[in-house]
């Protein structure tokens, strides 16, 4: 039998998945008692400082115990999605987030309420297990994805305006940027020195996508895996898969049986990353060092789907958008400068963030943007500085509805 992520099926599903979000608050109240005092505390502060470092120099102690609950919570879903592979000991963030929990874990409190998560985890691998085709085991992860993480992590995810998109979308970006860099610039996607770059990559989709898509040759794969595609992903469950997702991907491709990790994918607020690169390198260096890598080089695609988020809804969410002053200070100098609206707070939201950041990243060289955004600034008041902007900036610029 083959699944593709009907909706009844999802629908069955809610039920289970809506079992963790009490998991959730309880595991966060363990490990917030478990750091507080002590030897959990010293390595707790270690682990926060290596986490600023490599992620986000913001992070509070909050949120570190947060990502920790996400790995606690996660990993078992992980494991019955990609079990015996070796991503898990492998990845330097993986390795360092399951240290930490070790330590945690030792202290108590933290197999609280196992056997709920282990019962929706078998039930989802007896599901899975039932799944044919590439393209049908794509859907069903992200839609499993999505559906456990909006109910598990609600305001993380109003938060960072977590949004997935369909398989079909991102073929139809794939083949449209490869159309349109063929035509402009007579190059073609599996090119040396074209540089593909996902900010916001989620799931790993539209890498995945793009090495399933025939675009890039098998004799340039392996040039193009190590050294010219890149991604970043600040939400630890969608990194994990995203790992396992791409160099499957790739693996398949090549029908290579040494495992060779992905480096281009880094674990990273993108926004965080572009404010300023790490001064230090802590344990998680291999991290650091993907930051910066990608920083450097001229990236020639940028392709994607933005986190879609204004704010908080109420002052009690505690979910409220983050600060990023570089790219603020690039907004408030061309989008909202070019526009006469009273209300400009519409220009911050993070795909416009994601539109600012990425035109910038560009630098004035040769190079495609393409992202998924709303239809809002088409002819929105407030956007009127950013279409004016875009058509300063851009040679050329496509919509499709």
């Amino acid at each position: 039998m083959t699944f593709d992520g009907n909706s009844r099926y999802w629908a069955n599903r809610t039920c289970s998945v809506a079992d963790i979000a009490d998991i959730v608050e309880r595991r966060i109240a363990a490990i917030a008692e478990i750091v507080a005092n002590g030897e959990p505390k010293q390595a707790f502060d270690g682990f926060l400082a290596e986490m600023r470092a490599s992620i986000d120099t913001s992070i509070t102690p909050d949120h570190a115990i947060e990502l920790l609950a996400q790995h606690s919570i996660t990993a078992p879903v992980f494991d019955a999605l990609f079990e015996d592979y070796a991503f898990a000991g492998k990845n330097t963030i993986s390795a360092a987030l399951g240290q930490m929990t070790d330590v945690l874990r030792d202290k108590g409190g933290l197999d609280e309420n196992f056997e709920e998560l282990q019962s929706f985890c078998k039930s989802f691998t007896e599901r899975i297990a039932e799944i044919t085709g590439t393209e049908a085991r794509q859907k069903i992860i992200i839609e499993l994805y999505n559906d456990f993480f909006k109910t598990a992590f609600p305001k993380l995810t109003d938060r960072l305006g977590i949004v997935y998109t369909p398989i079909e979308v991102v073929d139809f970006i794939i083949n449209s940027v490869s159309d349109v860099l063929h035509a402009e610039f007579g190059r073609k996607l599996t090119d040396e020195n074209v540089r593909i770059f996902d900010p916001f990559t989620g799931t790993g989709t539209f890498i995945t996508r793009l090495l399933q898509s025939g675009l890039i040759s098998k004799t340039d794969l392996t040039r193009k895996y190590k050294r010219e595609i890149f991604a970043n992903e600040l939400v630890l469950l969608a990194y994990h898969i995203a790992c396992v997702n791409i160099e499957n991907a790739y693996h398949d491709a090549l029908g290579q049986k040494e495992y060779i990790p992905f480096g281009g994918l880094t674990l990273a607020d993108t926004f965080q990353a572009w404010e300023s690169n790490p001064h230090e390198l802590f344990p998680l260096n291999e991290n650091a060092e993907d930051i910066s890598r990608q920083n450097k080089p001229p990236i020639t695609l940028i392709l994607g789907n933005p986190p879609y988020s204004v704010g908080q809804k109420s002052a009690n969410d505690n979910a409220g958008n983050k600060s990023y002053p570089r790219i603020d200070e690039a907004i408030a100098g061309t989008y909202a400068a070019k526009s006469n609206a009273l209300a400009k707070r519409s220009l911050y939201d993070s795909y416009m963030r994601a539109f600012r950041f990425a035109t910038d990243l560009l630098g004035g060289g040769d190079g495609i943007v393409c992202f998924v955004t709303n239809g809002a600034w088409l002819d929105g008041n407030a956007a009127v500085g950013f279409r004016k902007s875009i058509e300063i900036e851009y040679n050329k610029c496509f919509v499709y509805k």
